[in-house]
């Protein structure tokens, strides 16, 4: 599925679609709020891009590890990273949990990744980022070529939000994003945007727009390696 220039005499209000946007995020319980506790004796620290890949993977494979989540700011925001890092780090050494990062290895503090990993013991995929996490290095790669930016419904939703508490301005979006030819949307079926959405998407950015549905075998594999 393509979206180009044949929206571009939309006249949509970039207002609804942060309420539109908005409503997805408040209705999305943890992961921790759905399933039984149970103690696993591992901690993941992860990035929130891929929630809810991770929660619904989790559930297939019956696994139930100690999950804490990052704030999105840590995308624009080198400080608040270490920060984030060094909290849940923490957090975990107190409660008698090994550390497992969903962080990419090129994703960076005021420190590297793998420092970070080394200094408490912890383990981290053999990934650049979440994308190479999410469909393997080799694949993204490819996909990237020509000038092509890959995002997840996830990342849509940050976006919207960022613009919403002000950390991001609609000039931003568009200065970070117009470089591109095409922005490629991975939908893994988890929870994927609707046609409204990916339309007011396409207002925000006036870039070309594909949706490419991809499976989670990949993540899946990647997901059980981090945790023996």
């Amino acid at each position: 599925m393509v979206f180009t220039d044949t929206f571009s005499n939309l006249n949509r209000n970039l207002k609804q679609m942060q309420k539109n946007l908005k409503k997805e995020s408040d209705r999305t319980q943890t992961f921790q709020d759905t399933i039984p506790q149970q103690e696993s004796g591992k901690c993941i620290i992860a990035c929130p891009i891929f929630s809810r890949e991770l929660e619904h993977v989790l559930m297939e494979l019956h696994l139930v590890p100690a999950i804490n989540y990052m704030h999105y700011t840590i995308h624009n925001n080198p400080l608040i990273m270490e920060e984030e890092l060094r909290a849940h780090v923490q957090n975990a050494k107190n409660t008698g949990h090994d550390v497992r990062f969903l962080v990419g290895k090129h994703c960076k503090g005021k420190r590297d990744m793998i420092e970070v990993v080394e200094d408490c013991n912890g383990k981290i995929p053999h990934a650049r980022n979440c994308i190479d996490m999410l469909i393997g290095e080799e694949l993204a790669k490819e996909l990237q070529k020509n000038r092509t930016s890959l995002m997840t419904p996830a990342w849509i939703r940050m976006i919207n939000q960022s613009i919403e508490e002000g950390n991001w301005s609609v000039t931003d979006a568009r200065l970070n994003l117009g470089w591109y030819n095409k922005i490629v949307i991975l939908d893994t079926g988890v929870e994927p945007l609707d046609d409204e959405q990916i339309m007011e998407f396409y207002d925000l950015t006036q870039v070309e727009i594909e949706i490419l549905p991809v499976d989670l075998s990949h993540f899946k594999t990647m997901l059980q390696d981090l945790l023996q």
